[in-house]
């Protein structure tokens, strides 16, 4: 009988390293000066935010772990890994290379596995990586240096072929929908767009386009000239700050979580969403 061939990818986004409300490894190890002046190792108490999508995350990885059931995975991190500079509010620490150090650390789990075959990283927002990828390029060392067998690379716009399957990845994409009944409606235009384009030029259309930093999975599907591309917007792992409330408009939904890919003899199949819904309104008797 015919082995198939078969891999999983992993889309992962927005998950925000050295913010309180935001993904962070409870084992992570950082340092601050003792009495002395010495560096001496400290791990932070977890916020409760983190606690919680910590558990749904190691919940997640567990999932993703089981699909695969022994076959390679490869992780992609679609950009926003850290919290960054811009908005400075809730930070865990002051120190810059904390953000990055937690970052690193939220990526660990993954690498215990021998069929984890290592992570692409998108660059992503400047108010968030300390500009021009500064946060990414320092995760990628920090985790090279520790997995050398290990694949880690950072890119700012990607496009990955597996076993034919191609992936456009980059961080920034469409807004996700000001209105639930019009969810969905600008990825179409924006995938309908980016299918056009290469149309035009003669290229073939990537079979999927992921995009980022709306915080909201949007998924659609859309034929064009006898080509099939599919949009997929992953949700994210952190809470939302004051600038994010008043970004959403007070939203009182969010979605945590990743979407695992599963690529079987040179096609992709349906994704496989993990999300974890969170309705943040505090009720109280009147």
């Amino acid at each position: 009988m015919k082995k198939h061939r078969r891999k999983i990818i992993i889309q992962l986004q927005d998950t925000h390293g050295g913010f309180k409300l935001a993904l962070m490894n409870p084992d992570v190890v950082l340092f601050d000066e003792d009495e002395t002046g010495t560096l001496v190792p400290y791990t932070p108490q977890p916020t409760a935010s983190q606690k919680y999508l910590w558990k749904i995350y190691c919940e997640d990885i567990a999932s993703v772990m089981k699909l695969a059931g022994g076959d390679p995975v490869l992780g992609v991190h679609n950009g926003d890994i850290t919290q960054g500079n811009k908005h400075p509010t809730l930070l865990v620490s002051d120190r810059m290379v904390d953000q990055m150090a937690i970052a690193a650390w939220n990526l660990k789990p993954w690498m215990k596995y021998r069929n984890f075959q290592g992570w692409l990283i998108a660059v992503g927002t400047e108010a968030h990586n300390f500009g021009m990828g500064s946060a990414e390029m320092l995760v990628q060392q920090l985790l090279a240096k520790e997995y050398p067998t290990k694949r880690v690379e950072v890119l700012y716009h990607g496009m990955l072929n597996v076993g034919g399957v191609r992936i456009d990845f980059a961080h920034h994409g469409p807004h996700a929908g000001s209105r639930i009944w019009l969810k969905g409606n600008v990825a179409r235009f924006y995938l309908r767009d980016l299918m056009m384009r290469d149309v035009v030029a003669g290229k073939k259309p990537p079979d999927l386009v992921w995009r980022a930093h709306r915080h909201e999975f949007v998924y659609e599907t859309l034929m064009l000239n006898g080509y099939v591309s599919r949009l997929c917007m992953g949700p994210s792992y952190s809470m939302l700050n004051d600038y994010s409330v008043k970004m959403t408009q007070s939203t009182h939904e969010l979605v945590h979580g990743l979407i695992a890919w599963e690529i079987v003899d040179g096609k992709a199949r349906d994704p496989y969403p993990f999300l974890h819904k969170t309705d943040i309104r505090t009720e109280v008797k009147g």
